[in-house]
């Protein structure tokens, strides 16, 4: 049997894109192979065979496979098969699901009865769970391509489409864009805009994920199954460089910063929070360009008493679809780390810590549940900001996602976090273990839901770009006249006030510059396999040599093959 359920944000919308065929009326099985594309990397392929069942029903049967490299670090395979039964007007009969993810597997199925659909969930534990949820005039996304042909006299049309990886019913927008002899396309839009080419055939020709630049193509099995794994660090993950970069970002008191897109009106985001202001916006010919300035917030007030019953904070309290602050199993937890605490910063602040403590960093392809956070112990940055969510919605202390940008070296990278109510709303990273206290993070976007961060994350890949222009330090009480650098066998760092030595004239020492982040590199001469490295980047304020030692070596851990750790004493 098979097991557990939902997805990745970073790769969902290919996963659930689903992309068939057919025709109604034909009495022989079809097979089609497509490949999934990036950059003109493939890295997905969807083989599909439809046919006719005795009772003239018709089965689509569809196996995908996506290969992917999370941030150029954790390469993995994500798996999916379904069948999915209609009746000749294309409606939904039954189905049959399975997905295999890195950190979760589920075996769902489906039957359609006076209009609802009863599901049986079984998780890779072997646990049951039956629901059901409306489903008139729903369809399975594998009937989108002869829904697109039925209504192509149509310019603009709506569908509500079945999502088997989140068990939702979205709502769907397609336009008719061209119908000729020889094909038809249409626009579909969700979460995300494609384009599909459709052959009189029932076939897909070709579909364009507009703001991910991926492109999906009928071809044949050897070709579709050639794939290797996609490195979402080339900009599908938010990745950009700047060519400033902060000696120490955790040091800065105010910055100005560059923010660059397209085709993404302001009204869009919410720049602005308790740290950032747009000092400067400028748009033309769908470009758009801010300019924030970003500086050391007020400290987080000490008032808040939990819980805030005001109902203006309903939507930051109640359950969502990742979110759970009502499940038993957070509750629980919640009730141990509180304790009796009423007082709301003080209870942010005992979940940071327990999630600090509990929680492995794993750059995992799919998207947890706050519960499931809970049970499997690791996750990305949007799994910390889901539990750290469902634990403080939990306690009564009003939390929503945030998304943005985090500063590493000259590098900005993709990330979430949260923002809850202590008599404003103040930023929060659970992935840091910290209050963000300046241009360490920028931005973009808040809501009470994961999902409802989307829109702006989609259409931001491979359209974005950050400049540092200008900021100020703090002044430093101590007094170094050395400059940075390598001096002899001894490496000096002005900006964190540190050296590092080679034992004798036996040794090399030399500086590298890796992902915007300075390394020293030290090894005997005449051992090639043998390397000590210092790596400088800079760390919350406060923060422990126990708690950042633990952190890395979770990290190592999770990227290492046979890594061991041996801890003798603290």
């Amino acid at each position: 049997m098979k097991r557990e359920r939902r997805r990745n944000h970073t790769l969902s919308p290919l996963l659930i894109m689903i992309l068939f065929f057919t025709v109604s009326g034909f009495t022989q099985t079809r097979e089609y192979w497509l490949k999934t594309e990036r950059k003109g990397m493939g890295f997905a392929y969807d083989h599909i065979t439809i046919h006719k069942l005795e009772n003239g029903n018709f089965e689509y049967h569809i196996d995908q496979h996506t290969k992917t490299d999370v941030a150029g670090l954790n390469p993995q395979d994500i798996i999916q098969k379904g069948s999915y039964v209609v009746n000749a007007n294309l409606l939904p009969v039954s189905f049959d699901f399975y997905f295999k993810f890195r950190a979760k597997k589920a075996h769902i199925t489906g039957k359609y009865k006076n209009g609802r659909m009863h599901l049986t969930v079984e998780d890779e534990e072997g646990k049951i769970l039956r629901r059901e949820i409306p489903f008139e005039d729903t369809y399975f996304p594998a009937t989108l391509m002869d829904i697109i042909l039925k209504n192509e006299n149509k310019k603009v049309f709506n569908l509500k489409i079945f999502d088997p990886l989140e068990l939702k019913v979205n709502d769907v927008q397609i336009e008719i864009t061209k119908s000729d002899e020889e094909e038809v396309q249409a626009t579909v839009t969700e979460k995300m805009t494609s384009k599909y080419r459709i052959d009189r055939q029932g076939q897909i020709k070709e579909i364009e994920f507009v703001e991910i630049r991926v492109r999906t193509y009928q071809t044949d099995a050897e070709d579709a199954q050639n794939i290797v794994y996609l490195n979402t660090a080339d900009g599908f993950t938010l990745t950009v460089s700047s060519k400033k970069s902060f000696p120490n970002v955790y040091k800065i008191i105010k910055a100005q910063i560059q923010v660059k897109w397209k085709d993404i009106p302001f009204e869009k985001f919410n720049f602005e929070d308790n740290r950032q202001k747009v000092i400067r916006k400028i748009s033309s010919n769908g470009e758009y360009e801010v300019v924030l300035e970003i500086a050391k917030p007020i400290p987080p007030s000490k008032e808040t008493i939990t819980p805030v019953k005001d109902e203006k904070f309903a939507p930051f309290l109640k359950d969502t679809e990742y979110i759970k602050p009502n499940d038993p199993s957070i509750q629980q937890q919640l009730a141990e780390i509180q304790g009796n605490e009423k007082n709301a910063l003080a209870i942010v602040q005992k979940i940071l810590d327990w999630i600090s403590t509990n929680i492995k960093t794993d750059m995992i392809a799919e998207t947890l549940t706050g519960p499931e956070v809970l049970e499997k112990r690791k996750g990305k940055c949007s799994e910390y900001a889901i539990l750290f969510a469902s634990f403080a919605r939990a306690a009564g202390i009003p939390t929503r996602i945030v998304l943005g940008e985090l500063n590493s070296g000259n590098r900005w990278i993709g990330h979430m976090w949260n923002e809850v109510w202590l008599d404003r709303w103040t930023a929060v990273d659970p992935a840091g273990s910290m209050f963000v206290t300046g241009p360490s993070h920028i931005k973009f976007i808040h809501s009470p839901t994961v999902m409802g961060t989307q829109h702006v994350r989609w259409k931001l890949v491979d359209n974005l770009s950050i400049e540092i222009l200008d900021f100020k330090e703090e002044e430093s009480k101590a007094i170094t006249q050395v400059e940075t650098g390598i001096i002899g066998l001894t490496y000096f760092n002005s900006d964190f006030l540190c050296k590092i030595s080679a034992p004798d004239e036996t040794w090399l020492i030399e500086e590298a510059a890796r992902r915007g982040l300075s390394t020293i590199r030290i090894r005997p001469k005449n051992e090639e396999d043998v390397i000590f490295a210092l790596v400088l980047f800079a760390v919350p304020p406060g923060t422990s040599a126990k708690t950042l030692l633990n952190k890395r070596l979770k990290a190592i851990a999770g990227m290492a093959k046979n890594f061991c750790i041996f801890v003798t004493e603290w």
